[in-house]
């Protein structure tokens, strides 16, 4: 949902099957790897705004497959559709028939999409350079037409790779796979067994950058965590495979990436990058890129608490640092005791009728706005902290809510919970909120209702001048304080259910998206008094996260945008006033 109305990268790779029997420390043959990228940063059609990264990771991940795994690239920087057709046409081609030479079978290829996206009608595109997001259908790249495409390729071993809004539903069974791990048969640590499945077996795999339809960013940590594994993953067997790359680097990304099959996928099957850099040189166990990924995937087994999850961490740490908790978790959970679930629903109030005498006072103050260095996982655009004085405000406790959005606008927008009069109201737009301010405004009741500022939102739900510095709004314990992928069950919840903020505000980080009044821009360090944004820009600013999204969106630093058209059924708003 970050910086761009919606964004998709399909990272497709498949591996073809040798004619003898691989060595861990051989290098692939000059000539028979190929990687071709499709990267698109500017757009013709001024709806959908030029990006800034696309092209730059294209070229960043094409280096790396050269220098460490030996393949030949090729990079076509805004493609139209037209143009993206045709290659892909000609690579069907010269695989089947390996005209030339070209193409062996026992070569690789490697083709990555990257560039703006959307989801109309249940389908995922990918835009080129001429696409237009009214017609996605006419200029697009779809899911549905080229997934079976890219399967029907004469390749022995293919990776789809997405890093993009809505990218998960590249997935065919996706909404039947809630927690999206990766339980492959066949594809483990022992270096023999994982060489054998590689040549006996056809692979169909993809990771998605989201799990369960999240917005990803134009800067994108999925992009990042790709390439810190390519260039620093330790092949102790002479070669990478997609499981090891998948749960020690890509699976860190946020949002939460999935992995699957599909397609003419072999469930004993296997996919390996080779290293060009020789004989294996196994990494001492206490190095900390070692000992992070480690720890990394035991916490993501604990919050799991499964036997699956365990037993992946098993597979991929089989001397890992938490072997002897790990195994002791799997033995209670056989015995899982009979617990009752714990009641944190502190929220029971009334929230019916449009908010009047109930808006919250959040007196004025100075604080520090952005992410610090000593917080975690801090995007480029939270930064640079700097200081904002504001004034005081009237902020509403709550979202607003369908039965609110109903008494005013006579219509029920919302797709995530429909009919739910006490969840958020959500699918409505910048612009939407608009004429729903105008016709509560012109209803005269004295007050002059509207969107709190960027600032005043993030004042909010720190707690103003009562905060405690939590990383949530309200706790350092997100399950405590939001409705997110982790709790909310695929959908919107009614407000006031979770634990309120330091100021009594609920839901502000979690259940929906809430849009601000700024234009989004970048910040400053100077200090600021009662700052409103930018004059004009193409994005208006989203905060909060929501509740098909990861903790990370739910910081109450962390920044969103989108175009003031787009509708999307985790975003809503809440109201805010002035004297």
């Amino acid at each position: 949902m970050k910086k761009t109305t919606i964004y998709f990268l399909l990272l497709c790779v498949s591996i073809f099957n040798s004619g003898s029997s691989p060595s861990p420390a051989r290098a692939f043959r000059p000539g028979k790897d190929l990687a071709v990228f499709f990267a698109v940063t500017t757009y013709q059609n001024s709806k959908l705004g030029n990006l800034q990264n696309p092209i730059k990771n294209a070229r960043d991940i094409a280096a790396i497959l050269k220098s460490r795994f030996g393949f030949e690239t090729e990079i076509l920087e805004n493609p139209t559709q037209d143009q993206i057709i045709q290659k892909l046409n000609e690579l069907t081609r010269l695989y089947t028939r390996n005209e030339d030479g070209k193409h062996p079978s026992d070569g690789q290829l490697f083709l990555f999409f990257s560039g703006h996206g959307m989801s109309e009608d249940e389908n995922g595109y990918f835009l080129p350079a001429d696409a237009d997001p009214a017609a996605p259908w006419q200029k697009g790249i779809a899911y549905e037409i080229w997934r079976p495409k890219i399967n029907n390729i004469n390749c022995r071993h293919i990776l789809v790779a997405l890093d993009a809004c809505y990218s998960v539903r590249f997935d065919p069974d996706w909404k039947n796979k809630p927690d999206g791990q990766f339980r492959r048969p066949g594809e483990l640590t022992d270096s023999q067994r994982a060489l054998a499945n590689y040549e006996a077996y056809k692979a169909r795999v993809f990771f998605t950058s989201d799990n369960k339809e999240d917005q990803t960013p134009d800067r994108s940590n999925f992009a990042k965590k790709l390439i810190e594994g390519l260039r620093s993953a330790n092949a102790t067997d002479g070669f990478l495979t997609s499981k090891q790359l998948f749960a020690n680097f890509v699976e860190g990304a946020t949002p939460t990436p999935r992995a699957g099959t599909f397609g003419d996928d072999e469930p004993s099957s296997a996919f390996l990058l080779y290293d060009l850099n020789g004989a294996p040189k196994p990494a001492p166990v206490s190095t900390p890129a070692n000992t992070e990924a480690d720890d990394r995937a035991f916490e993501k087994a604990q919050k799991r608490n499964t036997l699956e999850s365990y037993q992946d961490y098993l597979d991929v740490f089989p001397e890992g640092r938490h072997v002897g908790a790990c195994n002791t978790a799997m033995a209670a959970l056989k015995t899982p005791p009979n617990t009752a679930p714990v009641e944190t629903n502190t929220g029971n109030k009334d929230v019916s009728g449009m908010p009047a005498d109930g808006f919250v006072l959040v007196k004025g103050g100075t604080f520090t706005m952005g992410c610090t260095d000593e917080q975690k996982d801090c995007e480029d655009d939270e930064k640079p902290a700097h200081k904002v004085t504001l004034s005081d405000f009237y902020i509403s406790p709550y979202e607003v809510t369908q039965q609110q959005w109903k008494q005013v606008m006579g219509n029920n927008p919302s797709k995530a919970s429909k009919d739910c009069d006490q969840c958020p109201v959500e699918n409505v737009s910048w612009d939407d909120v608009q004429d729903f301010l105008k016709k509560l405004n012109a209803q005269g009741q004295g007050r002059n209702y509207r969107l709190p500022t960027e600032a005043e939102w993030e004042y909010a739900a720190r707690g103003g001048n009562l905060t405690k510095g939590f990383l949530y709004s309200g706790s350092k314990d997100i399950s405590l304080v939001a409705w997110y992928n982790g709790n909310s069950g695929n959908k919107t919840q009614p407000v006031g259910k979770r634990k309120p903020n330091e100021l009594g505000l609920y839901d502000m980080s979690g259940n929906v998206w809430e849009w601000c009044s700024d234009w989004k821009g970048d910040y400053t360090s100077g200090s600021q008094n009662n700052p409103t944004g930018p004059a004009s820009g193409s994005y208006r600013v989203l905060r909060g996260g929501g509740w098909n999204g990861n903790p990370q969106y739910c910081r109450v630093a962390y920044r969103s945008s989108n175009t003031p058209t787009f509708r999307f059924n985790a975003l809503g708003f809440r109201l805010a006033r002035s004297f």
